[in-house]
C-alpha cells in the first residue's frame, strides 16, 4: 500500500521512456509517409497527398499511442518486465491504436486517409518502439552498473523460491536488482546460500533495516509462518519505508489491497501501490500544489501583512515559528506557522501536545488555531515541495521515534508528502486525539487518493474547527 524508500531513477525512468517512446513514434510516422507515398512499389491513384496534413495528424496519432502504452502500464517504474514481456504490451498497444484510428478513419470527411499508411505504420511502430524500449533499457542498466545504482532486496527464509529468484535477478539484469543477503533460522550465519551472504537470523530483521538503509525490498520466502510473524515483518519493514513482499504458493488467495507479480515463475504476492506510485499521480498533485498555493499566497498577502502586524502588537517574540517535523520518507524540514504562543514556549516542558485552554497561547494564538489560521505560512513549504496542501500532518521528530515503536503501520503516513490538511483533520482527528485513529485515516487516504479527494479534503478544511486549540 505504500510507496516504498524510491531511487531517484525511478522518478526521471518514466519521463526516459515518454521521451524516448514520443521520440520513436514521430519517427515512424514520418518514415512510413516517405515510404508509402514516395516509393516506386505502390501506386497512387489519387496522387502524393499534402505532407502538411499528415503531419498535422501525428501529433492526435502519439496522444493515442501515449494512452495506450499507458493504459498497458509502461510508464510504472514499479512495475518492471523482460524485454520480452514490455515488447509484447507494446505491440498490444500499436494494435489497439491502429483499430482505433482505423475506424476514426471512416468518420473522416473531405479528406481520404491512406489505411494502407496506417497498416504499414502499425507494423514499423511495433518494430521501432520495441527497439526504443531495448536500448533505452540497455543505455539505463549501463547507467545503474555505472552509478551503483540497484535495487536491493533481503530474502526472509531460503527454499527453492528463494534460490529461483536469486536466480532471476542474476538472469536478467536490466532490472537493476540484486539479493544482498539472506535472512535465514537454518542456515549458519556467516555463510553463503547461491553466492548470497547469509546475514543471520529472520528474528533480527529490525535489526538489520535499522543498520543497513541502502535495503529497498524485503522478501519473505516459505509457508507456514505464523500470521502474527508476517505482521510483525510488515510493520518492522514499514516503520523503516522498505517495501514489503512474500513468495506465495497457494493459487487462488484472495486478498484485499493485493496484487501478485510472477518472476521467474516465482509468484510474488504484495500490498497493492498507492495511486501516487504512479508519476502521472504524483505529477498531476504537485502542478496542482504549485498552482493553488502560489494563487493563495498572492491573494493572501494581505491577509499576511495584517497577522503580522497584530502578532507583533500582541505579545514579544518573532512572527513566524519555525518547527522540524518529519515529512516524506522520513526527511526533516522545517515548517513555517505564526506564531500562537509566547516565546519559548516549551522551555520549561519540552515538546508537549497543545490542550485545550492552553495557558501558553497569547490572545490572538487562540483565534489563529481556532479558524486555522496559524497554518497559513505553509503555503511556502507547499510551494518549495517539502509539503503538499493535502495529506497526512507532519509530526516533530521526537513524536515520531515515539509513534514508530507503538503504532502499528505508522511509518506508512511518511510515504508521500505531508499536508498543511488531512482527511484525518477535516474528520476531526487533530491535537491531542488517537494516533492509532489519526494513522487509520491517513493510510485511508493514501490508498485512494484523487484530485477530486483532494478537491473535497480542501472543501472540508474550511469548515473544520473541532480540536482547534
Amino acid at each position: 500500500m505504500i510507496v516504498p524508500r524510491r531511487r531517484k531513477r525511478d522518478t526521471f525512468l518514466p519521463w526516459l521512456q515518454l521521451a524516448a517512446d514520443v521520440a520513436a513514434i514521430q519517427a515512424v510516422l514520418r518514415a512510413s509517409y516517405w515510404l508509402r507515398f514516395f516509393n516506386p512499389y505502390f501506386v497512387l491513384p489519387s496522387g502524393i497527398p499534402d505532407y502538411p496534413i499528415y503531419l498535422a495528424s501525428f501529433n492526435f496519432i502519439t496522444l493515442i499511442l501515449v494512452f495506450f502504452l499507458r493504459f498497458y502500464g509502461l510508464y510504472k517504474p514499479a512495475r518492471v518486465f523482460t524485454y520480452a514481456n514490455e515488447a509484447a504490451r507494446a505491440v498490444k498497444a500499436v494494435v489497439a491504436s491502429v483499430i482505433v484510428l482505423m475506424a476514426l478513419t471512416f468518420f473522416i470527411r473531405g479528406f481520404t486517409y491512406s489505411r494502407t499508411f496506417l497498416v504499414m505504420t502499425g507494423i514499423l511502430m511495433a518494430l521501432g518502439l520495441s527497439a526504443a524500449r531495448f536500448f533505452l533499457g540497455v543505455a539505463v542498466m549501463s547507467a545503474d552498473r555505472a552509478r551503483g545504482s540497484f535495487r536491493n532486496v533481503l530474502l526472509m527464509g531460503y527454499d527453492e523460491n528463494a534460490r529461483k529468484l536469486i536466480h532471476f535477478y542474476r538472469k536478467h539484469p536490466r532490472f537493476s536488482t540484486r539479493v544482498v543477503g539472506i535472512l535465514d533460522e537454518a542456515l549458519p550465519p556467516g555463510s553463503e546460500a547461491e553466492g548470497v551472504p547469509v546475514l543471520g537470523r529472520i528474528s533480527e530483521l529490525p535489526k538489520y533495516l535499522q543498520a543497513h538503509h541502502q535495503v529497498h525490498e524485503a522478501v519473505l520466502s516459505g509457508q507456514g509462518v505464523p500470521n502474527e510473524t508476517v505482521l510483525k515483518m510488515i510493520y518492522d519493514c514499514e516503520k523503516e519505508l522498505v517495501a514489503f513482499r512474500w513468495i506465495a504458493d497457494v493459487f487462488g488467495l484472495i486478498a484485499s489491497k493485493m496484487s501478485v507479480s510472477y518472476f521467474g515463475g516465482v509468484p510474488l504476492l504484495s500490498f497493492m501501490d498507492s495511486p501516487l506510485g504512479d508519476w502521472e499521480n504524483r505529477f498531476l498533485k504537485r502542478a496542482m500544489d504549485i498552482a493553488l498555493s502560489a494563487a493563495a499566497l498572492i491573494i493572501f498577502s494581505p491577509v499576511f501583512l495584517i497577522l503580522t502586524v497584530l502578532i507583533k502588537r500582541d505579545s514579544p517574540g518573532p512572527v513566524f515559528y519555525p518547527q522540524e517535523r518529519t515529512g516524506e520518507d522520513g526527511r526533516h524540514f522545517m515548517l513555517l506557522k505564526f506564531r500562537t504562543m509566547k516565546a519559548d514556549a516549551e522551555a520549561q516542558t519540552g515538546p508537549v501536545w497543545a490542550s485545550e485552554d492552553d495557558p501558553r497561547r497569547t490572545r490572538l494564538g487562540a483565534f489563529l488555531r481556532k479558524n486555522n489560521l496559524d497554518e497559513l505560512p505553509q503555503l511556502w513549504n507547499v510551494l518549495k515541495g517539502d509539503m503538499s496542501l493535502v495529506g497526512p500532518r507532519p509530526e516533530r521528530p521526537y513524536f515520531v521515534s515515539r509513534f514508530r515503536e507503538d503504532v502499528p503501520r505508522y511509518m506508512a503516513r511518511h510515504s508521500i508528502r505531508s499536508g498543511i490538511t488531512g482527511w484525518a483533520q477535516v474528520n476531526g482527528l487533530r491535537g491531542n486525539t488517537s494516533i492509532e485513529e489519526r494513522t487509520k485515516f491517513d493510510l485511508y487516504y493514501i490508498e485512494n487518493w484523487s484530485l477530486l479527494f483532494d478537491l473535497k479534503i480542501l472543501f472540508m478544511t474550511l469548515f473544520a474547527r473541532d480540536n482547534a486549540y
